[in-house]
């Protein structure tokens, strides 16, 4: 019976290691990032900013200056209309007085160009910071309703 409580101990030690660890860690990272954002002091740079109505029309503002994305599209002069999530950021309901559509599964994502193609924004777009002369687009597209994956821009 003892084995089995000296076990349940060295498990115990190990996971408040693996705690410590993974928070310094986390810790670490969290100050290099807001190092570089102080750092950078809110500088904005050009970047190429796109627009793709999914009906034909694409718009491109090449040269639009921000230091976020959401910041590059109020400088474009774009109306756009958000539900702000706190912490996570803000999610684009409308853009150009284009809503989304629940009904037919249409909804707006930003993409951004690779050397692979078109690769699907992986954050809120005011808390994604552009770099120079990035190439995004806004996409109007169809989600499926079961695996919520996004039609990628043509």
């Amino acid at each position: 019976m003892s084995f089995l409580k000296n076990k349940w101990t060295i498990v115990a030690l190990v996971m408040l290691c693996w705690a410590i660890v993974s928070s310094s860690v986390l810790g670490y990272y969290y100050y290099q990032y807001t190092d570089l954002i102080a750092r950078l002091g809110g500088v904005p740079v050009p970047i190429n900013l796109g627009i793709d109505y999914a009906n034909g029309t694409r718009n491109w503002f090449n040269g639009t200056v921000g230091v976020t994305l959401y910041d590059a599209m109020i400088r474009a002069g774009w109306k756009v209309n958000a539900t702000s999530f706190g912490v996570m950021g803000l999610y684009v309901t409308s853009i150009n007085d284009v809503a989304e559509s629940v009904s037919n599964s249409n909804y707006w994502g930003w993409w951004t160009w690779t050397q692979y193609g078109w690769s699907h924004g992986g954050s809120a777009c005011n808390k994604y910071i552009v770099t120079v002369n990035e190439t995004i687009i806004w996409y109007y597209s169809y989600t499926d309703p079961t695996t919520w994956q996004m039609t990628t821009p043509p």
